[in-house]
């Protein structure tokens, strides 16, 4: 990962169009007659033999591009890794779109946790919390298919993308049930609104749905009204947030820290660390974090850098704990390549992959109330730091 780069991602799934969100970085792409695949001939030789036994004896019509992708997912499936997979061109293409903002889709985000295909959060508004889909969702079947072991990420993913107007059934078990509940939903237009901000009793209140292509700009000027109304204390809320650019979390919690202070620090073949880049415009100002379940990837890592850096309140429940790092390498077809390559550990050196983010005042949701609990604390504990 490119991890300077405006495109450098943290990932999560996102099924709003049913692609993989990661970091989409460019590179050279190797062809077969490289040393590499000359040294490893041996290797591949069945992988050639199949093929033409399939175009001699196969009584089908073949696709030789279909085969070509169908040997590429098998080898990103035996790397045993959820987060490690392949995007054919279109996927491709839709998956760009997405970072800008903008898609069409049902709106939500999918996970690993414990081996199963999970939901991690449905967008607020969209056609999947419209229609009952919840956070903490076991996806059991889509469209009538039941998802199995064999059944990956990616595979899952597929099944749920499609065309504005179009219906997907989903299946699922909720986090507080046990029957199976079907739940069938229309997919549309999604437009995301990455940050929102509201002031009142003199604490400025900013959620950030997620970080894509134009959060950190959205973000500063949140900061920016929030100074120029004289703030006394800010409530940071990540909830339901699944991650996006890891550019965008250095820079609103550079808003925080002091220059050069470590962010989060990326360890895979290699060791690198990513600092603030500069004087926090929000210095100062008493703030608290607010996390849940749904709270993933870049939401951590902002998390983690403020608790770390200067002991922030974080109010809420456990976070996701997506820890782990992805390059997106686009191939020469147009397709692209998702490789996990590292995992990210706070600026302690707590792994977020591993432990997640715990709340330093565990605080629930109760559902059965329409009062939100979470953030009526992160009111109580920013009046008691003001006073």
């Amino acid at each position: 990962m490119m991890l300077v780069s405006k495109n450098t991602l943290t990932i999560i799934i996102c099924v709003a169009i049913g692609i993989a969100i990661g970091m989409s970085v460019a590179r050279p792409t190797p062809f077969v007659s490289d040393p590499i695949f000359e040294k490893d001939a041996f290797i591949f030789a069945p992988f050639s033999e199949a093929k033409k036994v399939l175009q001699d004896q196969f009584i089908g019509t073949l696709d030789d591009r279909q085969l070509s992708y169908g040997a590429v997912e098998g080898m990103v499936r035996a790397a045993g890794d959820p987060y490690t997979g392949f995007s054919d061109p279109e996927e491709t293409k839709q998956f760009k779109d997405t970072l800008k903002g903008s898609f069409s889709g049902i709106g939500a985000e999918m996970g690993i946790d414990g081996g199963l295909i999970v939901v991690i959060a449905p967008l607020v508004g969209s056609p999947a919390e419209k229609a009952g889909i919840q956070a903490g969702d076991i996806i059991v079947a889509i469209d009538g298919k039941e998802l199995t072991e064999d059944t990956s990420l990616d595979d899952a993913v597929r099944m749920i993308r499609g065309q504005k107007g179009t219906q997907v059934k989903i299946t699922v078990i909720h986090s507080d049930a046990r029957e199976k509940a079907d739940i069938t939903i229309t997919r549309d237009d999604i437009e995301v609104q990455s940050v929102k901000s509201e002031t009142k009793d003199g604490i400025a209140h900013i959620s950030i749905s997620s970080f894509n292509g134009d959060t950190s700009v959205k973000f500063a000027k949140a900061a920016r009204d929030a100074k120029k109304a004289g703030v006394n204390g800010i409530i940071l809320d990540v909830r339901r947030n699944p991650g996006g650019y890891l550019d965008a979390a250095v820079d609103i919690a550079s808003e925080f820290l002091e220059p050069n202070a470590t962010v989060v620090i990326e360890k895979g073949k290699t060791e690198s660390t990513h600092r603030a880049k500069r004087t926090g415009s929000l210095r100062g100002i008493p703030t608290v974090v607010l996390i849940n379940e749904s709270s993933a990837s870049a939401s951590e890592i902002l998390a983690g850098a403020l608790e770390d850096n200067l002991g922030t309140a974080i109010i809420g429940v456990k976070s996701f704990g997506k820890g782990s790092v992805q390059d997106v390498v686009d191939l020469s077809d147009g397709s692209s390549l998702r490789v996990t390559i590292a995992k990210w550990f706070t600026p302690k050196g707590t792994s977020i992959a591993d432990e997640g983010i715990h709340p330093t005042i565990e605080v629930k949701d109760n559902d059965d109330t329409p009062e939100d609990e979470q953030l009526q604390r992160a009111m109580e504990e920013l009046k008691k730091s003001i006073k």
